[in-house]
């Protein structure tokens, strides 16, 4: 547990010298009773996207959070961006959902798989900051319909 606290820690400043990725983007699905698949996405301009299919209903929309929202998202990922892997330490549920987040800088992309039906040593903090910056996403693309 200490490793995966202090690989976070190291994370922090993300890779590529604290540089900001030009998008930061979310896509995944559901692989339980309810399907379905979600998408976002936000520029460092702070406009963005989110798209979410669940069991026949469809919740869409795009957003101008403004740079401000946008470094929001970023400090509340940052930690997750240096991980190489989330890997799978104690078996998994296989009917969870999963996806990946990526962080865009020009052509290059640095991805995290996400498996929800993991237990991580680490998935406390990465799942609560997943969390909390999607639902920043939602609460952006819902208000600006």
């Amino acid at each position: 547990m200490f490793h995966s606290l202090v690989a976070i820690a190291l994370a922090a400043a993300g890779p590529a010298g604290g540089q900001a990725p030009d998008r930061i983007a979310y896509s995944g699905f559901g692989n339980g009773w309810t399907g379905g698949r979600t998408t976002w996405s936000i520029d460092r301009t702070g406009r963005g996207h989110y798209e979410s299919t669940e069991s026949g209903r469809q919740e869409s929309g795009r957003f101008d959070a403004g740079a401000e929202g946008f470094a929001r998202v970023r400090s509340l990922l940052a930690p997750l961006e240096g991980l190489e892997e989330m890997p799978c330490d104690a078996g998994g549920i296989t009917d969870q959902a999963m996806g990946g987040l990526s962080w865009e800088r020009g052509r290059e992309a640095r991805s995290l798989r996400l498996d929800f039906g993991c237990a991580h040593d680490n998935d406390a903090d990465a799942w609560t900051r997943y969390g909390e910056a999607s639902a920043l996403i939602v609460e952006w693309a819902t208000q600006a319909r």
